[in-house]
Parts: C-alpha cells; sequence; structure tokens
C-alpha cells in the first residue's frame, strides 16, 4: 500500500495502512507544503509557517532538519523536490483532500445526470475520508486558515449533496431528523432549509414545513435584514399549492434482476470472501476472474460475495448467465438484455452498452464464460469504456485479456469438505450423523473426489443409499458413483462426468491427447516428461492449465503438471488402449532420470532427494512393466532408484521391488541386473538380514564381473566387506574393501567409502586412534565435496570414538551435528542413531531419564520405517540402555522410554 499524506483532520502519514506520529514542528512543515500544492517555498516561507514569527535564531538550519526527516517518514512513495533553495510536495491521490475534492465533483455530475444512487455513493465516500477539521489544529494557524475553510464548506456542500441524493431516492423519513439538525446547525444555508422544507412536505408534514420557513424568513430578516432567495420563496409557494411536481417521482432502479438466492449456506471459503472483498472494496481491479475445475464452486462463491458486497455499488449488482450460449457474438446482446440496456440500431453492442453505463457504478457478474472467451475481449472493452463498472466473470479458463485480475478457486479444505457433506447428507437423510465411527470413512470420501465441492455434494447424495464405508469402497470408480444431481440444476452439473466432460469437450484434439497422456503420471509430469514421453508443447501445457484441468506446481524449483484425481479419472478414459505404452513411456523416462541421479549421488548422496516428487510415479511404472512383461525396464528402475529406499528409510519396499524385477528378468549379466542385486544387498544390511546382504552382493559381484561393471563390483565388495565385519572376520572385511578401494582408484573416485568402512573395522577391533584417523581423513573429504550425508555419517562415527576415548564434550558436539546433517537430507534412520549417541552422552552427565527418553524415541523411529537398532555402534547402545535402567529401575526406565 503506499504511502498518503491526511490534512482532512490531523495531518498525518500514513504509511503501509499504519498511522506514522508527526512531531507538531514537522506536522507544520509538511502542511505548509501540502497547501502550496506543488509550488515551491523558500525557507523564509517555510519557517514563518511553523515558528509564526517567533522562529530561533537556528530556525532556516532546523527547515532543512526536518525536510530530511519528513523524507525519510514520506520515502519511498512521496518526494520532498529541492529547486534551487525552495522546496516543494505534489502528491495528487496521495493526498486525501484531493481524493475528496474529486469525489465531489464526481457526486454532483452524477446528481446533475439524475443518478442519485452513484451521487449517494461518491457523497458518503467522500465523507468517508474525514477524522476531524480540516488540518486538525494547525486550522486556526495564519498559513492554513483559508485552506481549511475552504476544505470546510466543500464539506457542509458534500453533506447537502448526500441529503439530496437521499430524497430523490424517496429515503425523506430516514433522514428527517438528521436533515433538519444539519439545518439547524447552518441557519443562513438556503439550500439546506430547501432540503428541509421537502423533506417535511414528502413526510406529510405541510404545516410544518410552511412553519419552518416562517420560522428561517424571521431570523433572515432579523439578522441579515434580507429576505430569504427566490428558490426558497418559490418552494414555499409550491408547497401551498401543493404542486405535484414536489412529490417524488419513480427513480430508475438497478438494472437487472435481484441477484438468486441459493438455497444452502456457503461452507467455508471464509479466506477467499476476505480476499475477494478486499479486492473488490478497493476498486483497483475491475475487470475480476474467477478461475477453477469445473466443481470447484466458482459460481456460488461469486454469489456470495456479490451478495456480501452488492449494497456498496451505487447501482447494485446484476447476474448474466452465459452457460446456455454457443456464439460469442451473442455474449454482449444478453449482458445488454440482463441490464434492460436498449442499443440503437447502427451501434456497436458494445458502444451502446458502454454509453449506458458510463454513468453507473455497478457490479456485473458474469457466470460460466470458458466456453465463448473469443467474446472476453467486450468485457475488458466495457471497464475500459464504463469507469465505475466491475466486471466479477467466472470461467473455468483464464480469459487473457487486458486489465485482467485472475482468482484461483481451488477445492474446498479438508474440514470445509467435510462439513459440506455432513450438512447435505442431513438434508437429504435426517437420520445421518457424523460420528467417530464414520468420520475416517467420510474424510476418505472427500479426499478421494478431491474435496471438490460438487462432487462432495454428489457423494453425500448417496447417503440415502450407501453408508460411508460402503461409498467409500466404491469410489475407486468416481465417475460411475458421482451422479444423480439435483434436477434443477443445468445437466452438466449433474454428474462428475458431465461437469469434467463440459470443459474437455472445449479442448482442440491435440490438447485432449496431451490430456490423456499425462494422466498416466499419478504425481505430476516435470516439464521435460510431459514433453517427451506426452507429446507436449508449452502452448498447450499452457492452454491445460489456464482451463484448470491442469495444475502447475513446482519441486526443486521447477514447474510440473498434475490433476486432481477425479479430472484424471476421466483422462485416462481418454487415453484407452494407449494406457499401458504410454506407462511405459513413463518408466523409460524415470530409469534415465534415476540413472543421471544415481551417478550424481556417488558424490553428493543428497541428490536422491530429487525423486521425492516422482516415487509415486515411480511405483505405477513399475506396476506398469511388470503387468506388460517389461522385465529389463522394470529391473533398470527398481535398481536404479534403490539408494532412494535407503535414504528415506523404507528399504523393505525397495526389496520387494527389486526382488519381483529380478524374478521376471532374464538372468543374464547386466550392468541393470549388478545394480539392482548391489542395491537389493544394500537394503537387505539395512534390514538387519546380513545372509540375505550376503547372498545379494555376491550375486551382484558375480554379475558385475561378468557384464564388466566395476562400479557395481566395488559396491558388491562393499557390502560384502560390512557383512564380514559384524560376523567377525576382520581379516575378511579388509579384504573387501581393500579391493573396493583399488576399484575406486582405478576408476577415478576418491575411496572415501571405503576408509570409512575401514575405519569401522578399526573401531570395532579397539584400535581407536587408527580408526579416529580413518574417520577424521574421511570428514575433511566429505566437508570439501560438502557432502552433507557423508559429512553426518563420519560424524556418528567419531562420536562413538570420542565417546569410547571419555572425550564426552567431543562426541555430544560430534551428535549433534551429525544429527542436523540427517535432519537437513531426510535421513531418518540415521537421525535415530544420532539420537542414541546424544543418549550416551546423556548418560555420562547422569540424566538417565533423558538418556531413555533419546533411546525410546531412536527406537520408535527406526521401527516406523522398519529398520533394526543393531547397524549402528550396538556396544554402545546397549550400555547406555543398561545404565539408564540401574540408574532409574525397570518402572521409571519404561516409562521415560515409552513415552517417546
Amino acid at each position: 500500500m503506499a504511502a498518503e499524506v491526511r490534512v482532512l483532520g490531523p495531518v498525518t502519514v500514513v504509511a503501509d495502512g499504519d498511522a506514522v506520529s508527526l512531531p507538531a514542528k514537522h506536522a507544520s512543515l509538511l502542511a505548509a507544503l501540502t497547501i502550496a500544492n506543488g509550488r515551491a517555498l523558500d525557507i523564509d516561507e517555510l519557517v514563518e509557517a511553523v515558528w509564526d514569527g517567533s522562529a530561533p535564531a537556528s530556525a532556516r538550519k532546523l527547515v532543512q532538519v526536518y525536510v530530511s526527516q519528513l523524507r525519510k517518514t514520506l520515502s519511498p512513495d512521496l518526494v520532498i523536490v529541492t529547486r534551487g533553495s525552495t522546496y516543494a510536495i505534489e502528491l495528487g491521490d496521495s493526498l486525501d483532500a484531493s481524493r475528496f475534492e474529486r469525489l465531489v465533483d464526481e457526486a454532483r455530475a452524477a446528481a446533475r445526470a439524475e443518478n442519485a444512487a452513484l451521487a449517494l455513493s461518491l457523497a458518503e465516500q467522500a465523507l468517508g475520508l474525514w477524522h476531524g477539521r480540516a488540518y486538525g489544529a494547525l486550522a486556526y494557524e495564519d498559513f492554513a486558515r483559508a485552506e481549511s475553510e475552504r476544505l470546510e464548506e466543500l464539506r457542509v456542500g458534500v453533506r447537502e449533496e448526500r441529503f439530496a441524493a437521499l430524497l430523490a431516492l424517496g429515503r425523506h423519513a430516514e433522514v428527517l431528523g438528521e436533515l433538519l439538525t444539519f439545518a439547524g446547525e447552518h441557519p443562513y444555508r438556503e439550500r439546506a432549509h430547501e432540503l428541509a422544507l421537502l423533506a417535511l412536505y414528502r413526510s406529510g408534514r405541510q404545516t410544518d414545513a410552511l412553519e419552518h420557513f416562517a420560522s428561517v424568513r424571521t431570523r433572515f430578516d432579523d439578522e441579515l435584514g434580507l429576505e430569504p432567495g427566490e428558490r426558497l420563496r418559490d418552494l414555499q409557494r409550491r408547497i401551498l399549492q401543493q404542486d405535484t411536481e414536489l412529490d417524488l417521482h419513480a427513480v430508475a432502479g438497478p438494472p437487472g434482476a435481484a441477484l438468486p438466492v441459493p438455497p444452502n449456506p456457503l461452507v467455508g471459503r471464509e479466506r477467499e470472501l476476505r480476499e475477494l472483498r478486499a479486492l473488490l472494496d478497493r476498486r483497483e481491479s475491475r475487470l475480476v476472474v474467477l478461475t477453477g475445475a469445473g466443481g470447484s464452486g466458482k459460481t456460488r462463491l461469486a454469489l456470495e460475495i456479490a451478495r456480501q458486497v452488492g449494497d456498496s455499488y451505487a447501482n447494485g449488482v446484476t447476474l448474466v448467465e452465459l452457460a446456455p450460449l454457443r456464439d460469442p457474438e451473442l455474449v454482449v446482446p444478453t449482458i445488454a438484455q440482463a441490464l434492460d440496456v436498449t442499443v440503437d440500431e447502427g451501434v456497436e453492442p458494445v458502444e451502446g452498452v458502454a454509453a449506458a453505463l458510463a454513468a453507473h457504478e455497478l457490479l456485473l457478474v458474469v457466470d460460466n464464460a470458458e466456453h465463448v472467451r473469443e467474446a472476453a475481449g467486450s468485457f475488458a472493452a466495457l471497464v475500459a469504456r464504463a469507469p465505475r463498472l466491475t466486471l466479477l466473470v467466472t470461467s473455468r479458463a483464464v480469459l487473457h485479456v487486458s486489465g485482467e485480475t485472475v482468482v484461483p478457486v481451488a477445492p474446498l479444505d479438508e474440514d470445509d469438505a467435510l462439513e459440506l457433506f455432513s450438512q447435505r447428507a442431513q438434508q437429504l437423510d435426517a437420520r445421518f450423523e457424523l460420528t467417530s465411527g464414520n468420520e475416517p470413512d467420510v474424510r476418505e470420501i472427500c479426499r478421494t473426489v478431491d474435496c471438490l465441492p460438487m462432487a462432495v455434494e454428489l457423494a453425500a447424495a448417496r447417503s440415502r443409499t450407501l453408508t460411508p464405508r460402503a461409498l467409500r469402497q466404491r469410489l475407486d470408480t468416481r465417475l460411475s458413483v458421482l451422479t444423480g444431481g439435483p434436477r434443477d440444476l443445468p445437466a452438466r452439473q449433474q454428474t462428475l462426468r458431465e461437469t469434467i466432460a463440459w470443459s474437455v469437450d472445449l479442448l482442440d484434439e491435440a490438447a485432449r491427447d496431451v490430456l490423456a497422456r499425462l494422466a498416466v503420471f499419478p504425481a505430476g509430469s516435470t516439464l521435460d516428461a510431459a514433453e517427451r514421453v506426452c507429446h507436449a508443447d508449452l502452448d498447450t501445457l499452457a492452454a491445460l492449465v489456464d482451463d484448470n484441468l491442469v495444475r502447475r506446481d513446482e519441486a526443486h524449483g521447477e514447474p510440473r503438471f498434475g490433476m486432481l484425481e477425479t479430472v484424471r479419472e476421466y483422462a485416462l478414459e481418454l487415453l484407452g488402449d494407449e494406457r499401458q505404452a504410454v506407462a511405459l513411456g513413463m518408466a523409460e523416462w524415470l530409469a534415465d532420470l534415476a540413472d543421471g541421479i544415481e551417478v550424481e549421488a556417488r558424490t553428493r548422496p543428497q541428490a536422491v532427494a530429487e525423486l521425492d516428487p516422482e516415487i509415486d510415479n515411480v511405483r505405477a511404472a513399475l506396476d506398469a512393466c511388470s503387468e506388460t512383461g517389461a522385465a529389463e525396464l522394470e529391473v533398470r528402475l527398481a535398481g536404479g532408484i534403490w539408494r532412494y529406499w535407503w535414504f528415506r528409510g523404507a528399504p523393505a519396499e525397495g526389496i520387494r521391488h527389486i526382488e519381483r524385477a529380478l524374478s521376471a528378468g532374464s538372468g543374464e549379466p547386466a550392468v541393470a541386473r549388478a545394480q539392482a542385486l548391489r542395491g537389493a544387498a544394500g537394503l537387505a544390511w539395512v534390514l538387519g538380514d546380513l545372509e540375505r546382504a550376503s547372498e545379494f552382493a555376491q550375486a551382484a559381484l558375480t554379475v558385475a564381473v561378468a557384464a564388466g561393471s566395476e562400479w557395481d563390483e566395488t559396491g558388491a565388495n562393499n557390502i560384502l566387506g560390512i557383512v564380514a565385519n559384524v560376523e567377525g572376520n576382520r581379516e575378511l572385511a579388509r579384504r573387501h574393501h581393500l579391493r573396493a578401494m583399488e576399484l575406486s582408484e582405478k576408476l577415478g573416485i576418491e575411496p572415501v567409502v571405503q576408509k570409512m568402512n575401514l575405519g569401522v573395522v578399526a573401531l570395532d577391533e579397539g584400535d581407536l586412534p587408527e580408526a579416529e584417523a580413518m574417520f577424521d581423513d574421511v570428514l575433511v573429504i566429505h566437508r570439501r565435496n560438502e557432502n552433507v550425508e557423508g559429512i553426518g555419517t563420519a560424524l556418528l562415527n567419531l562420536g562413538v570414538v570420542h565417546h569410547a576415548l571419555g572425550e564426552h564434550e567431543e562426541s555430544l558436539r560430534a551428535f549433534e551435528e551429525a544429527r542436523v546433517c540427517f535432519e537437513e537430507i531426510g535421513f531418518r534412520a540415521h537421525v535415530a542413531h544420532a539420537d542414541q549417541g546424544l543418549a550416551a552422552y546423556a548418560a555420562t552427565e547422569g540424566r538417565f531419564e533423558d538418556a531413555a527418553h533419546l533411546l525410546g524415541r531412536a527406537r520408535a523411529e527406526l521401527d516406523e520405517i522398519g529398520a533394526p537398532e543393531g547397524d549402528f555402534a550396538m556396544d554402545l547402545v546397549e550400555a547406555t540402555k543398561r545404565r539408564a535402567r540401574e540408574a532409574l529401575g525397570d518402572n521409571v526406565f519404561e516409562a521415560a522410554y515409552g513415552a517417546a
């Protein structure tokens, strides 16, 4: 919000909606510059204004200081300019007095045009700007007195305009008391008495009106030695004659019919209504377009906000329904018909309607514009030519015209959708009650239908026949279940299928094809995938987003294109027999993506987080491969993302997918098969299944050697070395790790993983200095490479070494930093391991309840992701448990451990 200066009351600066308190001298300086209205004032003029003849010796210097301070208060929106040794400020509409005078002029023009409703609205807006006497306490200073009196005179005049407008609208009885008081406060203003006489006469008080005139005549004669003016005397004669011209004549009301009243209250949408009201109240946006998917409640929202703000538009609200139209040429004539406007022959319809509305302040609600978008230019033309017209348009598609303000209408919040379902179900069946027993089913129903208001209502309509549990179980086929909407609604709103079909039918063939192909991506598609798999281009995607059939989201700074599940189900039907082929195209794209991420993750493990937005697509693609017998593609994709399952704490799911793929594959040696076996070995180790880890790793080693994949051979040796160490065979462990180190160096890769593993072997042998040296070396490398996971893992192991050496403060710092690293990248298993290390430190400090709580929290985290407890410093963990249990006793220990 821009800064503004207010002088219709105390002199105040308002910035960002908040009034800024000004010291008295600064206020005087600003007032003087404001009254000058852009004319430059020299320092002497400003000194006189600020000190009124009693200036100190330093006054000239102080003026410069005050100007500098004022600039900081006004900046950056308002500027005091320096012109030589003079100062000036030009405020324009940033000055409330300027806005007031503009509104006064417009109110008088509306009155002359006999638009009393608009004159009243403008007069009340003008009066609403006042907060006290003009220029406040400065009004009586010599430099401000004349301007204050001028503004006060305008204020009185616009009050008269307001009374005149109220009388023209037939509201004489309502305003009579206020008007008589006003006339008493201004006994020499003849127009005030004219209005008072007319109000009395129209209220059936002819005698009182004549007596009021008599008292005015006496006062004028006694105090001014004058007769009342001719207009006032003429009005008295006409009252005596009961001139019918004084009677109230019909005033043209707001054009168009009244808004329809919806049969049900609006549920939710408080935020949207609040934002829309603020937007419409400011009158800055006069072409507001509500867009959203079919069934999202755009019309209902538009009617509600129109009902709420309608009284603020002098000439009311008119609704125009465009759904029945098919020809865009009929849009403007339909608007004219709704407004009861006749356009002369030979005049362009837009010009004729705009001319008729030029002097009206009106909110025009235009419903369902998406199918006649070719006529959208006429909306922009109307608001450009009719300066007080505001259009509120509902459309499933963005219009793309000048001045358009797009307001998306999203599905309901889940709680509001739940309330909507409950209300509608109760209306249809009084026995329905939302209970703790059926609420989970109703919530799932709302989620399944994307919380779209129309879909929720259609689902609730089934409550007479189906219980929430039965309805939930049948919603796998939403489009066949969600039918039977109210018969008084258009056909396109009686079933979910028809609602979606209305939008899809507006697409060209290419856009329908892209929409159908995009539907195979349950988690949405990147731009690259959309182009490669769905044959999309930017223009088509933009059109689908504009039509609210596709949603644009963002992940890792890149756009993603998805759709509501209700739309996706319809789009999959469009795809038909092509579905499996497109799904395999998605699998190919994902496999390529996984290959690239796997290479990057070798030095930056957190790169696997880039798969987060794709994981539901991966699951669908793996299922498609399995269903179509695309075994080698399935092996490549399942093996390509093994690291993701490990990183995100879902090793069991990863092994399940890899084993299914491996069993379907040919068994021939291939790099993809070696990678899948290596991944399964790592996941089995994470699960604590050393036997399977060894079997998978040995198989991976054999296939890797046969396929010539030294990278996978390295990984297999790493796993075999880890398993050998856990089983106590240190010599075999070293042989595998040294072989892996040799292969890494041959590949030009720093053998940091092998150094870590050899450090663990030294730690388990009790060679703490050797282990610490290895882990320190690894930590340096990972810090240099900014490998967050590697840094965290090195710190975990260093924490164990420091604890064993009795260096407890060092262990605390290592475990704390390790936890921060793993929280940052979402590596849940290692977050738990860091907690176990922190528990060991707490025990050394004698904080045994804290230790028990940390151990319990770690156990809960590991249980949730299906990871064993024993793959990190088991001796340390068991020793900490034992010490805490002995110190606390079984009951207290179990309470603290279980509380987490």
